[in-house]
């Protein structure tokens, strides 16, 4: 009888114990899932946990005590479990500890794949966690689900929900206690605190946090390290958690405003930028050229040929504003003139700079106002559309002055400001011609038609070709030698192209599609060069902060190959003999940091002083609070007049 009884109670212990729910003395932990086919190559489970009031479990990183539960699975042949997801933390402060976990409720989520044509009827969960109130006690519970379900349980979407909902972008900088992040939110933040993965940061019980700018803010994150190269974890905000996971730049930065300005004078320095971007020379062949057509009256209604031209800028503004949006969006890293970072499209604009030049010197019409051989016939309202395209386009190596300041704010914007900002570049950028096209009487003031204008486009071409050659000389910054034949061949082919059908009209369709397709082919098969981050992550990593705590003064140059200003500056002003001898007599460090190719570090160390691309100039001298970011169009008394 007594032998009876004990085997009833061993098998109603086995069965709670191997049950979906077990009670492990302050807590009710139960398996979930989400499975109802066994038709399916991936599902979920769910161990839910029903803690009584007082009593919490912690997450990944516990903080001051604690530690994180541990699973152990037992599941049939051909399923593999993921590790955990770590649903969002809340700070529990048990003074003066903090420490990061749950209370009440969590759901914690496994993903699990299979194989669609295994049979996956039970699984099993060794459960081991530690719960705390007043006293921790560590507990275990030995789950077991049956499979299939009728229905989802609700258990996996709460835990699913409760996972941190995506990937914050933020620029990242060292201090000396602190490490600094920038991140943009579009709503009011009314809390925000980070759990690190790891225990290189202190866990204070509140993060400072300081508002930049509209929807940009800044938070003090106390470390407990000299230095740290890269982190991650988890940004709460608004009770809503954020994935991070950044490099950082050991830079000094810069914690006053001094650097930022409103949307106001980002509208503002917007409108002038584009206003002087159409003095820059890869753009005034094309302007000068189309406002030949005025001049020609070919033309015939120059105010709808001025908003078409208007139109085809502002198009072309704001898709490059939407393609770095959706690049911001997906976490990375890009500035104004991040197309010419990629070998295939500086090699593009080489050859269409060639093919431009050979076809003003020619007598082929390839549907531009500026390439026909006719000047004074009329243009179509696509044609206008396409000058505009195109004359974006060519301007995209240049940053006029005001534009930096402008674009570096727009970069960290919502999406509606920085279009905003975008729009009112293109709108500065066609002002001049549409100021023209409005008014007769400045039309007047040009002058008058006659052969001088076919002259005038033939000259053009020169132009064009030397922003050709200069764009050849940035693809051999790029690439290697095979690569650089290559390019040259396709100029090679694009020249004698344009001869062929200026010479026998009628192959013009053959002709120009064998172009098309041998461009994109030769384009294609260019390598580049792998360029490591390693060497300028090794050039820059402190050099700030070293450089300031030996009280030296130093000169940074941001440029890049593709930049006409900074090599406009570079040889009209930074490598002047004067400068240089200023340099060295007054012992100030000369940093150059190129930015070519695609370098995330340089991206972060531009975005420290609120710029999207080059050229940056910073200054600092000892007893200065901060360095002194220069205007993007330097001249040598400025440079000499540093220190006074």
């Amino acid at each position: 009888m007594i032998k009876k009884f004990l085997a009833t109670l061993l098998i109603v212990f086995s069965i709670n114990e191997l049950n979906a729910s077990v009670n492990t003395g302050h807590a009710v932990v139960s398996l979930k899932s989400d499975l109802v086919s066994q038709n399916v190559d991936n599902f979920h489970l769910a161990i839910n946990f029903k803690m009584d009031e007082g009593w919490h479990t912690y997450w990944s990183n516990p903080g001051d005590s604690g530690g994180p539960l541990e699973v152990s699975w037992d599941f049939p042949e051909g399923v593999i479990i993921e590790d955990v997801s770590w649903p969002t933390p809340k700070l529990i402060p048990y003074p003066p500890l903090i420490t990061y976990g749950y209370e009440d409720e969590v759901n914690f989520v496994f993903k699990v794949f299979k194989n669609p044509s295994s049979i996956v009827e039970n699984i099993k969960a060794r459960v081991n966690f530690l719960i705390c109130a007043e006293i921790c006690i560590p507990e275990s519970a030995l789950l077991e689900i049956k499979l299939p379900l009728k229905e989802p349980q609700p258990e996996v979407e709460k835990g699913l929900s409760n996972l941190p909902s995506k990937q914050l972008k933020v620029n990242a900088y060292n201090e000396e206690e602190f490490i600094l992040i920038d991140f943009r939110h579009d709503e009011p933040i009314k809390n925000a605190y980070f759990f690190p993965d790891d225990d290189r940061f202190n866990y204070p019980k509140k993060h400072q946090i300081k508002k930049q700018s509209t929807n940009t803010y800044r938070m003090y994150l106390p470390k407990n390290q000299s230095s740290i190269s890269s982190f991650s974890g988890v940004l709460k905000i608004n009770d809503v958690g954020y994935f991070i996971n950044t490099n950082v730049a050991n830079v000094v930065v810069n914690n006053s405003d001094s650097y930022s300005i409103s949307l106001y004078q980002a509208i503002l320095f917007a409108l002038l930028g584009g206003i002087i971007l159409n003095l820059m020379p890869c753009v005034f062949p094309v302007i000068a050229i189309k406002a030949l057509s005025f001049v020609a009256g070919g033309d015939h209604n120059p105010k709808i040929h001025g908003i078409s031209y208007t139109g085809g800028v502002l198009f072309t503004f704001l898709a490059i504003a939407s393609v770095l949006f959706l690049f911001k969006q997906a976490g990375e890293s890009l500035g104004w003139g991040f197309q010419l970072q990629i070998p295939e499209v500086v090699g593009f604009l080489a050859i269409i700079m060639a093919f431009l030049g050979f076809i003003l010197l020619s007598n082929v019409n390839i549907g531009f106002s500026f390439t026909d051989k006719n000047v004074v016939k009329k243009d179509s309202l696509f044609t206008s559309f396409s000058t505009g395209a195109l004359a974006v386009i060519l301007a995209s190596p240049c940053t006029a002055p005001f534009m930096g300041a402008a674009l570096g704010y727009a970069i960290i914007q919502s999406s509606s400001t920085s279009f905003a900002i975008f729009g009112t570049l293109g709108l500065g950028f066609a002002i001049p011609y549409l100021v023209l096209s409005f008014n007769p009487k400045l039309i007047n003031l040009l002058p008058k038609p006659g052969q001088w204008m076919e002259t005038f486009k033939q000259l053009m071409a020169f132009p064009m070709f030397a922003t050709s050659i200069w764009l050849v000389w940035v693809f051999a910054q790029q690439t290697g030698i095979n690569d650089q034949l290559i390019l040259w061949l396709l100029l090679l082919m694009v020249g004698l192209g344009v001869w062929v059908i200026s010479t026998f009209s009628k192959f013009y369709i053959s002709v120009m599609l064998i172009i098309t397709m041998s461009i994109f082919a030769g384009l294609a098969s260019i390598k580049g060069i792998n360029n490591s981050d390693a060497k300028v992550l090794n050039m820059t990593e402190n050099f700030e902060l070293e450089l300031r705590e030996k009280g030296k003064p130093y000169f940074i140059n941001f440029t890049a190959a593709w930049c006409i200003t900074c090599k406009v500056n570079e040889n009209t002003t930074l490598n002047k003999k004067s400068v240089k001898d200023f340099f060295k007599k007054n012992e100030i460090t000369y940093i150059e940091i190129d930015w070519t190719n695609r370098n995330a570090e340089i991206t972060n160390l531009l975005a420290n002083y609120n710029r999207s691309g080059v050229p940056l100039y910073v200054f600092w001298k000892p007893g200065s609070d901060q360095p002194k970011v220069l205007p993007a169009i330097l001249n040598e008394g400025m440079i000499l007049q540093l220190i006074d």
